[in-house]
This record gives C-alpha cells, sequence and structure tokens, in this order.
C-alpha cells in the first residue's frame, strides 16, 4: 500500500512534466511557423498590391503575379537559375564527394592537415570569391589573363564573365561545403558492411556504387538541395559576372527591380514567390527519403572504423587533386585579395612602388572596431544560440510524426529559396508596423538569421538524428525518460559533432552575411559585410578587398582557437 501511495506522487510528476514538455514543445513550434510565416506573408502581401505595404495609395492587383510568372524575360531568367543551380549542385557533389572519399577512406599523404584546409573555402564568402576571380581571369585586366599575354602571347586563359565562370566560383565554394556533409557519413560506414561486399567479389567501384553509396544517400540528397536553393537565391554572382555578358537569373532581376531606380518592390516580391515553388518540390522529396531513414542507420551505439582504400602509385595523385582545389579555391583567391588590397586601384601593371597600407589604414583609422565586434557577437553568441533552437526543432518535428510537424518542416524550407533581399523586404514589412521596439537592434538581425537559415539548419540536424538508432531512444523511453531527458542525455551527446559542425558553418554564414543585412542594420548595429558593402557601393574596390581580407582572417582566427578550445573543426570534419 506504501508503495503504491509513493507511486502516485512520482507517476502525477512524470505526467505533469511530460505535460510542460508537450506544452514547450507546441510553443516552439508555433512560435517558428509565426516567425517565418510572418515575413513570407508580407512578401505575398505586397505581391498582390501596386505599392509597398502600408502605403496609403497601394491597391490590390495581379499585375506583378502575371508580370513575374508569364514574361518572356522572367521565364528565361527562372530557366537560367534552374539551369545553373542543378550544374552547381551536380559538379559541387562530385567534386566534394571525391575530396571525402579521398581524405576520409583512402591512404593518400597528407589527408588530416589537407582535411582542415578543406573547411577555408567555405570561410570566403561567393562574393568575395567573385571579385577576387575577377582580379584573376577578368578578359583584359585579369592577373592571369594579363601574365598568359605577356608569356604565351594567348590573349585569354579564361574569361571569368561567362557561364561557365559563374558555375565555378559557385562550385570552389559549395563543394567544400559538399565535402563537410559527406566526409562524416563516409566515415560513420561500418566497414563490415563494405569488407562483406568485397569478400563476395565485388571490386572497388562495384561495392561505391551498389554499397557505400546508397548508405550515404541522405546525406546526398539533404546537401543537394540546400546546395540548389542556396544557388537559386544568390544574387551576388550572377550579377557580378552575368550581367556583362546579359546573363540573367530571376535574384539579378530582384536585385534590379529593388536597386534601379525608380524601384519595383512589389514586383520583386512577385518575382522571388517562383522560388518558393521549387524548394517546396524539393522538400516533398527529401521528405520521401527521409521517411525511409532506417535504411541508412549507421549509429546504433556502437563503435565503427571506416574501410580505408589503399591506391598504390595513384595516392600523390589523389592528394594533388586536394591540392589543386585548394589552389584554385583558397590560395589564388586569397592572393589576388591580399595583392589587390595593397593598391590604390586596380591593374594588372604592378610595382613594387604601386603597393600601399593606405587601405588598412583608413579601415583601422575609422570607427570599425564596432562593426567587428556586432559581427562576433552575433556570429559567436548569436549562432550558437540559433545552433540549440534548430536541434530542438529538428528533434521536435521527427517526435511529431503528424500532419502539423510536417507543415512545420515544409515551412521551413521556404525561407532558404526566398532570396535574402525578398526576406530583408518581408521583416522590414513585419517589424516596422508593430509596436515591438526591435527594428534597428541585433534582436530583428538574428531573427532574421535565424529564419534566413532555418532551412539548412533544421536539415542538417534531422541527418544526424537519421543515423542515430531509434533502439537508443526506445530504449530511454522505457526506462521511464522523458522526451527532452531523451534529448539532453541520449541524443546530443551522440550528435554532438553534428552541433559543433553546425555551429561552425552558421558561424561562417552569418559573419559574412550582407543581403538581408543591408535592409535591416542601424548605425549601431553595422557588421564588417555592411562596411564591405558600402564600400564596394562607393566605387571603393580596393578598400573592400582590404575588408574582405580582414573578414576572412579573422573568421581563420576565431575558428581556429575555437577548434584549439573545443575541437570544433574537427567536430565539424567528424559530424
Amino acid at each position: 500500500m506504501t508503495a503504491q501511495n509513493d507511486a502516485g506522487p512520482i507517476a502525477g510528476s512524470g505526467a505533469l512534466r511530460r505535460g510542460l514538455e508537450a506544452a514547450l514543445a507546441g510553443v516552439v513550434l508555433l512560435g517558428t511557423l509565426v516567425l517565418v510565416i510572418a515575413p513570407i506573408g508580407y512578401v505575398f502581401f505586397g505581391a498582390l498590391q501596386s505599392q509597398p505595404p502600408g502605403a496609403p495609395d497601394s491597391v490590390f492587383t495581379f499585375d506583378n503575379i502575371l508580370t513575374a510568372y508569364t514574361s518572356p524575360s522572367y521565364l528565361l531568367a527562372l530557366f537560367n537559375t534552374l539551369g545553373l543551380a542543378t550544374t552547381v549542385a551536380v559538379l559541387s557533389i562530385l567534386c566534394g564527394g571525391a575530396l571525402a572519399w579521398i581524405i576520409a577512406r583512402t591512404d593518400a599523404p597528407w589527408r588530416r592537415p589537407l582535411a582542415l584546409l578543406l573547411v577555408v573555402p567555405l570561410m570566403i564568402s561567393t562574393l568575395v570569391t567573385t571579385l577576387a576571380w575577377i582580379a584573376l581571369a577578368a578578359p583584359n585586366a585579369g592577373f592571369i589573363n594579363a601574365l598568359s599575354r605577356a608569356w604565351f602571347g594567348v590573349r585569354t586563359v579564361f574569361d571569368i564573365y561567362s557561364f561557365a565562370g559563374i558555375v565555378l566560383v559557385h562550385v570552389l565554394h559549395y563543394s567544400a561545403f559538399a565535402f563537410l556533409s559527406f566526409f562524416a557519413a563516409l566515415r560513420s560506414i561500418d566497414a563490415s558492411l563494405e569488407e562483406a561486399s568485397a569478400m563476395l567479389g565485388a571490386g572497388p567501384l562495384r561495392t561505391a556504387w551498389r554499397m557505400t553509396l546508397p548508405l550515404i544517400f541522405p546525406s546526398i540528397a539533404t546537401t543537394f538541395l540546400v546546395i540548389f536553393v542556396f544557388v537559386c537565391e544568390n544574387f551576388s554572382v550572377p550579377t557580378l559576372l552575368g550581367t556583362p555578358i546579359g546573363f540573367q537569373t530571376l535574384p539579378s532581376l530582384i536585385y534590379f527591380n529593388m536597386e534601379i531606380t525608380p524601384a519595383h518592390p512589389t514586383l520583386a516580391a512577385a518575382t522571388g514567390t517562383m522560388l518558393l515553388w521549387v524548394a517546396l518540390l524539393g522538400t516533398l522529396w527529401q521528405r520521401r527519403i527521409a521517411a525511409r531513414a532506417n535504411r541508412y542507420v549507421t549509429v546504433a551505439g556502437k563503435g565503427v572504423r571506416p574501410r580505408v582504400t589503399p591506391l598504390g602509385r595513384w595516392r600523390y595523385v589523389a592528394t594533388g587533386f586536394v591540392v589543386l582545389f585548394l589552389t584554385l579555391s583558397v590560395i589564388l583567391p586569397y592572393f589576388a585579395l591580399i595583392l589587390s588590397s595593397l593598391l590604390n586601384f586596380l591593374t594588372p601593371r604592378i610595382h613594387l612602388s604601386s603597393l600601399t597600407l593606405d587601405n588598412y589604414r583608413t579601415f583601422f583609422d575609422g570607427d570599425n572596431f564596432t562593426p567587428i565586434k556586432n559581427s562576433l557577437l552575433l556570429a559567436g553568441g548569436g549562432g550558437l544560440l540559433i545552433t540549440f533552437i534548430y536541434i530542438l526543432l529538428s528533434y521536435l518535428m521527427l517526435r511529431a510524426r503528424s500532419s502539423f510537424g510536417a507543415l512545420v518542416d515544409y515551412v521551413t524550407i521556404i525561407p532558404t529559396a526566398l532570396p535574402a533581399l525578398i526576406l530583408g523586404v518581408g521583416m522590414v514589412w513585419t517589424f516596422v508596423g508593430l509596436p515591438l521596439p526591435i527594428y534597428g537592434t541585433m534582436a530583428i538581425l538574428l531573427i532574421a538569421y535565424f529564419v534566413r537559415y532555418i532551412g539548412y539548419g533544421v536539415r542538417h540536424a534531422n541527418n544526424a538524428f537519421s543515423q542515430v538508432s531509434t533502439d537508443l531512444v526506445d530504449a530511454a523511453r522505457i526506462t521511464g525518460a522523458t522526451p527532452l531527458q531523451t534529448l539532453r542525455d541520449i541524443l546530443v551527446p551522440l550528435v554532438r559533432p553534428s552541433i559543433l559542425s553546425l555551429w561552425t558553418v552558421l558561424f561562417i554564414f552569418i559573419f559574412m552575411e550582407v543581403s538581408a543585412t543591408i535592409l535591416l542594420y542601424s548605425p549601431h548595429t553595422r557588421t564588417l559585410p555592411t562596411v564591405l558593402w558600402v564600400y564596394m557601393g562607393s566605387g571603393s574596390q580596393t578598400r573592400a578587398f582590404a575588408i574582405a581580407v580582414v573578414q576572412a582572417t579573422l573568421i581563420f582566427a576565431v575558428l581556429f582557437v575555437a577548434d584549439r578550445k573545443f575541437g570544433t573543426l574537427k567536430a565539424t570534419l567528424e559530424s
């Protein structure tokens, strides 16, 4: 009788705890929906208005939608966008997959130091990489073409103002992203599966095709989707490299509608909605793969060891491929950045007397320590907070195997596909009219970054959880652990490398973010990328290069210190 009486309060306490956790889960999911849907809703509302929302003479109209969805120029831009995104995603997966296989599964020399260096391309934004490659491969003034004319009489080795140039800049950036995704997946595969295939007579290529690739297919699908939508919404690369040759994408059209006088923000909003349908179809495909995630479980509470493939005399060829990629993605662009930042104006005719530190003196003599501080605070502390929210969201959505969980999953991909400029407009239209005093503060920037990267963050966490056997969760449930206790005590320790990996990538993304920030910052919340953007807009390219060097150096320094203290880069490679 006493035992029964004692069990009553304990059982009641457990039920109360579960009830509170269920309420918390509902609040988190509902709050996420509101934060994401509100600015997106304003974008759709603005697309159906003749003037921006709130304008006194604005009226309801379908003109913007009809123009964006039926005009030949906009349809051509849509075709260009989809073709570019598909090409970049496929090539990035092939290149990143090859890099990951060489580093994770072969005996190529110098794999460990090269693995850390392969994270560096992500530290240089596509905007900065584009400017560096303009300095390198512009048809008339590029360093490479100038040297080829002087030494070999070849006028143009490579013209960066081309479709190939646009693809090159994107692939050099997103191959490193694909490498990070595939490296951890390849290391987590139990070698006994591949060894069994080899014992049955299958060669290395057949084993890779029939055994390895299917096991990492969730990572491949997620990475393809994320790269695809990131390229779809990028405006800086196709605008800078495509405009001179008449190649336009939807984001570049949106940029011109926003920036060229007279501006047409409502038409830009209508154009931005075209990319949402593409992202929703991609999410449907990715969810169908995630629904069969139990086929790809590789972490089941026991250690695994990766199978190393001996390459023989091809070992140094494999290492050479990695070094070539690093040369094109890091060494040459960074060299171009440094050299250009030491000039007063861009020119291929460089002499020792033309080198100067004036650009750096101008930057550090000004009031630019506030943007540096803001960037570090938003990317470091804000990125860590957002990381844990993404982990919690992913767990709650995976547990909510209902239409509501599916709805949240679909909603989270929308901001990823929406061009950042349009998302910034939606945030302005949402928060300016509210009594909440957050416009122009760090809070609205954090909300914007949270919404901006929620598609990537949640899917990164989903991919990590999909590799953890449900047996571990079931065992925790049988012992009486609540869902949040299971997350804290079982899942978080197992996916700790993925958490650190997600924070690392978010730190880089937030530190380099300019498209959404440019519409939301105030004089007190300036960030380093906004200062770079102002210098670019004023025609001070070499000063912008100096800021780009400072930005890349700061990112590398912070991640180096974090890696020494917490092993973040190592965790990024092991996630």
